[in-house]
This record gives C-alpha cells, structure tokens and sequence, in this order.
C-alpha cells in the first residue's frame, strides 16, 4: 500500500467500544493519535435526534483533531444510541456519572488531560460538569451551546403540540405536557418517550447559574452566525460575560455555515472545523 494512504487511513481510523457503567454498556467511538496524544477529548452529544444529526460532523472533526495530535472519545450516554438502557430509565445525574466514567477511561487510555467537547445540550452538561469539578476539566469546547435548560426544553416540548395540532388532537400546553411529566406519566415528544426526572434535571441547569467555574478554566465557545463578522447572540453574550466575570478565559468563535444540529441531510461546516482546529493549535 502507498505509504501517504496508509498514514491518511490510520490518521481516520477509530476504534468503536463499549465501556461499562455500572447499569449497562455505554457505546463510545475512539479515535487515536499516531503519537502520544497531546490532549484528549470526550464528546457531549445533543439531545434526542440532534444528536443523530451532529454525529457525522462530530466524527469529521475528531479525525481532524487526531491529526493535530489530539485523541477523542464520542460517547452516547446510557439510554441513547447505541448504548445501553431505555430513556425512560436516565435522568440528568445519570449522565453526568457516566461523562466521569468515560473520562476515567480516556486518561487511562490516553494518559493526559480530559477536555470536555459538549455540543448543543451536551455544551450545557460539559459545563456544568466543570463546574461541578474545577480542578478536574480545565478546558471546555462548546459547540452551539444550549445555555438554559428549561427554555431549550420548552422548545423540544413545542414539536409535540406541532404533532397534535397537525393531526387534528386535542391541544396541549408546555406547561401541561410539564405537568403530565411531574406526575410520573411518560410523554412522547418527537419519537422520544420523557420522563419527569430527566426533563427536571434539564430544566434546573443554566450556564449563568454556575459560579464555581472560575480562574483556571480555558472556554472556546463556537456559535452560527448569518454573515462573517457578525457577533453571538445577546443571549449568549449574556452568559459570555457572566463566565469571564469569574475570571474565566473565555475564547468567542462565531461561524458561519448551515445550522448542522437541525439539517435532516449531511452537510459540512468547513468554517467550523477550520476554526476549532484553529484553537487547538493555539493550546498546542
């Protein structure tokens, strides 16, 4: 085999695993370095099929990082993808553990500092992870960054009063649907059965409610834009300021390109891995 082919396909290869949870297996795909990695990083994915929608992206930049000297680990958490269990059985906490048993993993495997890479809903659990943790996960790369739980469920609860409507049924509110919710029913939102614990745990969460995430910590917050130049979202601006007024350094990388977590068909942000694989090299 020509050596220049060779080393592209060792570069793009990965290594598809199931790491144990206690309750289950959690199917993870590792992709390698050639040398001993630099860093390594463990992926948050989005929430229910935003995070079948990112998972080609996610698997185009963890290559890209590879070659950069960077290991990563893309999880699916218990209850989803791959892995094992039923959404009906996870709440928020569930998640977290097995973000920390997944990180146990990598620096065994890697055997160097853990960065937590959370896109959409996964930005917020990898934030409040360090939060929770601030000598533990230094540096953060957040994707599209979810920044309140309960406004970004409000949201998904919307596709199923969308359904109803479509299809002539009795209408319900946010609020109602929350309240099923609370009393133990199960709804399905989207093809996704819900439970109360795991939309409680998400609607309790938000980026400006966490105040230990402070000093030492390294953020690079990546966030679609219309049109180059163009700044973050007031929103997001809000949050911004709120983690660098903790004394966080914080690193703003608008993009522009599709708006990837909701595209039903593959396509590429070549800004987006351009420029993370730009601030990758500014922590080599």
């Amino acid at each position: 085999m020509n050596t220049s082919i060779k080393q592209s396909l060792i570069k793009q290869s990965f290594k598809p695993l199931f790491i144990d949870n206690g309750k289950g297996r959690l199917f993870a795909l590792y992709f390698p370095t050639e040398s001993p990695p630099k860093g390594a990083l463990l992926y948050l994915s989005p929430f229910a099929e935003e995070m079948n929608r990112c998972r080609a992206l996610a698997a185009e930049q963890a290559r890209s990082l590879a070659a950069l000297g960077y290991a990563s680990l893309l999880l699916d958490p218990y209850g989803v993808g791959d892995s094992d269990g039923e959404l009906t059985a996870v709440d928020w906490q569930t998640w977290v553990s097995d973000v920390q048993i997944a990180a146990d993993w990598l620096v065994a495997q890697a055997g160097c500092e853990t960065i937590l890479w959370g896109c959409r809903l996964g930005a917020l659990l990898a934030t409040s992870i360090a939060n929770d943790h601030p000598g533990r996960f230094r540096r953060l790369l957040l994707w599209q960054p979810v920044i309140d739980g309960k406004v970004f469920m409000t949201q998904y609860l919307r596709l199923r009063l969308a359904f109803l409507m479509e299809r002539g049924l009795p209408k319900e509110t946010t609020d109602q649907i929350r309240a099923k919710l609370a009393v133990g029913e199960i709804v399905e939102v989207a093809g996704y059965a819900l439970t109360g614990k795991l939309i409680a745990g998400i609607d309790a969460t938000r980026m400006t409610d966490l105040v230990c995430l402070n000093n030492h910590h390294s953020v690079a917050w990546f966030e679609q834009v219309a049109q180059s130049g163009d700044p973050c979202s007031a929103q997001s601006q809000r949050v911004i300021d709120h983690l660098r007024s903790y004394g966080n350094d914080v690193n703003v990388q608008p993009f522009t390109g599709p708006k990837f977590w909701q595209l039903h068909e593959r396509d590429s942000v070549p800004d987006l891995i351009r420029k993370t694989n730009g601030i990758f090299r500014s922590w080599m």
